[in-house]
């Protein structure tokens, strides 16, 4: 072909042709695109003016011989689809045209499926009825892959045999569609998702990860540096495990909150051209900042923080555990214990915002019975990502009503955290709060939640294994698609979704139901939630009656958990200990 200017005429001017006029009758020639049009009539022209008449493969490489793309044989192939009847004999040469003018590291796979099948290595997956559902390419890369596999005495491929099944590939393209196909006919099974996908991730190339942008300081502090010397010392000394003015420090979650507050404070104080010191004067000035900053604020979820009486109390508290540190004066430190104690009492006139969530809170049978129906739903889930995720959210439901962990003791390991007795799980950890251990056995309904975790949604016939080798290797308790262990406050995340409000009011139903049982359901309450002030302490007589608390305390939730299923109506939940 040596006229290679642009056709610009119509659909309708190329159809009015003569040398079109045999293809006009045929159904399909409407649904042949303009592109592939324009190029089947130029080729009718090259075929009358050379004399061809039954065009062979070099007939076609001639007549695309001026480009060195296949996209003209290409669009013909497209076109002779249309027009020429199945069988046709010009489909076919076009196509081997194409593979001459575009020659590929392998030959075309043209087998139909039964062909494919039918040979020896298909013999353990021909009786699946799944083996139908697998799309042809994915059918044919395993076929591949089986063929590879016998010839080096395979059985067991490890993640170095996948990729160097496809080490001649750049992209991992090759080993997703033998996962596809796997997937389907072996469902569950830790050599897909885990040797297979650990493959893949090697294979893959490293995402561009966006860098998040710093957050900002905030405006109503100064940094730690910018507190007095013998402040940012005693600070030091306490989170150095060391005691200071004669007190053992605080948890590490209460002396961060004891640093924001006075970073907060000497704001003020240097805003007011103040010596940074804790007197009378600086705590009416701190205050009345803070009411001014609350009072400031439109956003209708965020009005009046900072400001509410529950929080006014904390940071007074707060001041005065860090001034009794330092050794001030006897009459600073008296007017800071008249003024908290001042602010407890108002702490009686209102509903703390915590309790207003708790009120709006399903009760124990709702939640119970979400946390099963998401296990149950994951079972069904065809998405391994959406399996995963639903497993997760149920398991943390079901945990966190019967021992509402702090979220900075949530990120829990297997082996190290939880481990497995031979009749069920235990727990042994020391909490964030003040390093109180929480030890004891983790009652029998959390079980299928805690052997789904294990699971990672494979086969329950791995169980045993892959419980071993999770407490082995201490892997995470929650984990994503890729293996690592989720956010810290993951949890939060999953009971504001499904409960309205954070984990941390799991804390405060603990408390609220188990406390209407009298005195043993406020110790079990407090064992439970690894609460170890010093006005609690009369609850406990030594570490073997704390560590029964904690066990009890599961019991006596299960139990409201039987009695608020036996007082709904119609509930499909019946009693936890049958799930």
């Amino acid at each position: 072909m040596t006229d290679r200017k642009y056709d610009t005429r119509s659909r309708e001017e190329i159809l009015a042709a003569a040398r079109l006029a045999p293809y006009l009758n045929t159904s399909n020639i409407d649904a042949i695109g303009l592109r592939e049009l324009r190029t089947l009539d130029a080729f009718l022209i090259w075929a009358e003016n050379t004399g061809v008449q039954v065009p062979s493969t070099s007939d076609f490489l001639a007549f695309s011989a001026g480009t060195g793309s296949a996209r003209q044989l290409e669009n013909l192939r497209t076109a002779f689809d249309r027009i020429a009847p199945v069988g046709a004999a010009i489909r076919q040469t076009v196509r081997d045209a194409i593979r001459m003018k575009r020659p590929r590291s392998r030959v075309c796979d043209q087998r139909p499926r039964d062909e494919i099948v039918a040979a020896a290595h298909f013999a353990p997956y021909r009786h699946l009825s799944a083996l139908e559902k697998v799309a042809l390419e994915d059918l044919r890369v395993l076929d591949r892959f089986l063929i590879y596999a016998e010839a080096r005495r395979i059985e067991i491929p490890t993640v170095e045999d996948f990729l160097r099944f496809t080490g001649d590939k750049g992209s991992s393209r090759r080993l997703r569609n033998l996962k596809t196909a796997l997937d389907a006919l072996l469902p569950g099974s830790p050599a897909v998702l885990q040797t297979l996908q650990e493959a893949i991730r090697r294979k893959s190339p490293a995402g561009y990860a966006k860098p998040s942008k710093p957050r900002p300081k905030p405006g109503s502090r100064v940094s730690l540096s910018d507190l007095p010397v013998d402040w940012q010392d005693a600070l030091s000394a306490m989170h150095r495990g060391e005691h200071a003015g004669g007190l053992r420090p605080p948890a590490e979650s209460t002396l961060r909150s004891m640093e924001d507050v006075l970073r907060e404070y000497a704001h003020v104080m240097v805003e007011a051209g103040l010596p940074v010191a804790i007197t009378i004067d600086g705590i009416r000035r701190f205050e009345t900042a803070r009411a001014a900053r609350a009072a400031g604020r439109v956003a209708k979820n965020y009005q009046d923080q900072g400001n509410r009486p529950a929080t006014r109390h904390t940071a007074i508290q707060r001041i005065r555990a860090f001034a009794e540190r330092l050794g001030l004066e006897p009459l600073v430190l008296s007017a800071l214990r008249a003024h908290e104690n001042g602010l407890r009492r108002d702490l009686g006139r209102v509903v703390p915002l915590k309790f207003g969530q708790l009120d709006r809170l399903p009760d124990l049978t709702t939640t119970w019975r979400l946390a099963v129906n998401l296990r149950e739903a994951s079972t069904r889930a065809r998405r391994r990502q959406t399996r995963l995720r639903l497993l997760n959210e149920a398991a943390i439901l079901a945990l966190w009503t019967l021992l509402p962990l702090r979220l900075r003791d949530g990120q829990l390991r297997w082996g190290a955290d939880i481990d497995w007795t031979g009749a069920g799980y235990r727990i042994d950890i020391d909490t964030r709060k003040a390093d109180v251990a929480l030890q004891g056995r983790l009652h029998a309904i959390l079980t299928p939640f805690l052997d789904s975790l294990v699971l990672n949604g494979m086969d329950p016939a791995y169980l045993d294994a892959l419980r071993e080798q999770a407490m082995a290797q201490e892997l995470p308790l929650f984990r994503g698609t890729a293996g690592k262990m989720l956010a810290r406050g993951y949890p939060s995340t999953v009971w504001a979704k499904h409960m309205g409000s954070g984990a941390h009011i799991a804390r405060a139903r603990v408390h609220t139901e188990l406390g209407r049982l009298g005195p043993e359901g406020v110790s079990a309450a407090l064992a439970l939630c690894a609460q170890s002030d010093p006005r609690s302490e009369f609850f406990y007589q030594g570490e073997a009656v704390r560590h029964a608390q904690i066990a009890r305390g599961q019991d006596l939730m299960e139990a409201l958990l039987d009695v608020a299923a036996d007082n709904s109506e119609g509930s499909t939940c019946r009693a936890p200990r049958d799930l």
